[in-house]
């Protein structure tokens, strides 16, 4: 399976000092959390973002359109339009037509990775199947949702990304991806709310700040806390089986993309990988914020794009959905840019 092109929607950049200086932003928290600014949408919809994602995408390798799809997959994380809507119609009725089957999936934060391995599934369950795309975006921009303080040392930033996967050729390699969940963990942003009325339907706000903390008191007082281990083994578990079945060592691996967050838990996950800093993406991620699904891929595509990944790279990603799901992918640089089936002849 190969990455054929990526195309992303990354909106304008408002400063944390911006946030700062509208009240919106600690300004005792710029320098503990070294966080830049997050990208912000405005009013634009989600699924206008994926759209523009889907095009750049397609302007990017230039060999093909949409409608040529053999399969779309839309995760998405936050809220997308109307109450009893779905967002892949859209792109549907703007890009792709009625005959190539599209759905939505709500797997978290790791609905791009995870999609990454159906699509991949679908494709070699059947030798006429020979082009998929894995598409998302989120706004986050919502009532509901304070982007510059729901969680404590990180940012919420919007963003879009399409990939589109093919066979035989392309500019990167997907070597091996994988998904699992941790069912013990199901409870870590529910806030002990009842699952009925969903917050949605009442105005309740979101607040991963709050919500991890009431996990973690829940935790102490029945002294269950090991789930945060068995969180961490999990992730490693399944970076060691990705690499395994990639055929690489962790030495082997040019870069990290983790979902973009706090510094501090960047650290522990440096720490049980044995990187440094300047391996992961850090750097960007604090300049455009946490956008859902999509951060490694955005990620993906600027260190393509600014040379921080040249052929014969390797590059690990690595995600976290609440859930708790771990996920993890392998790729190896094969071009900087998308690569045509007449290129490659």
């Amino acid at each position: 399976m190969f990455v054929r092109s990526l195309g992303v929607f990354v909106p304008d950049i408002v400063s944390v000092e911006q946030a700062v200086r509208e009240g919106r932003y600690p300004a005792d928290e710029v320098e503990r959390f070294q966080q830049i600014g997050a990208a912000v949408a405005g009013d634009m919809p989600a699924p206008e973002m994926a759209r523009r994602a889907v095009l750049d995408a397609y302007d990017r390798c230039g060999e093909s359109s949409a409608r040529d799809l053999d399969l779309l997959l839309y995760p998405s994380v936050w809220h997308q339009g109307p109450n009893g809507w779905q967002p892949q119609h859209y792109l549907q009725m703007h890009l792709l037509g009625g005959h190539v089957p599209a759905y939505e999936i709500r797997s978290g934060c790791v609905g791009m990775i995870s999609s990454l391995e159906l699509a991949a599934s679908y494709l070699q369950a059947d030798p006429g199947r020979d082009t998929a795309m894995v598409v998302s975006a989120d706004n986050h921009g919502t009532p509901l949702v304070d982007r510059w303080r729901m969680t404590p040392g990180a940012l919420i930033g919007d963003a879009a990304c399409a990939l589109v996967l093919g066979k035989e050729y392309g500019m990167a390699e997907l070597l091996s991806v994988n998904a699992t969940t941790i069912p013990e963990a199901d409870a870590v942003n529910d806030g002990a709310y009842p699952l009925f009325p969903p917050d949605a339907t009442v105005g309740r706000g979101l607040s991963f700040g709050d919500r991890h903390e009431e996990f973690r008191q829940r935790l102490l007082k029945d002294r269950g806390t090991g789930i945060h281990l068995t969180i961490q083994k999990t992730m490693m578990q399944q970076v060691e089986r990705t690499l395994e079945e990639a055929g690489i060592e962790l030495s082997d691996i040019t870069r990290v993309a983790f979902p973009h967050g706090r510094r501090e838990d960047l650290d522990g996950q440096m720490t049980w990988l044995g990187i440094e800093l300047d391996q992961t993406t850090w750097d960007y991620g604090r300049r455009v914020g946490h956008c859902g699904a999509v951060d490694q891929f955005i990620a993906f595509e600027h260190l393509v794009a600014t040379g921080g990944l040249v052929p014969g790279d390797h590059l690990l990603m690595v995600g976290f959905g609440s859930g708790t799901s771990v996920a993890a992918a392998a790729f190896r640089i094969l071009s900087t840019s998308p690569v045509t089936k007449e290129a490659r002849a």
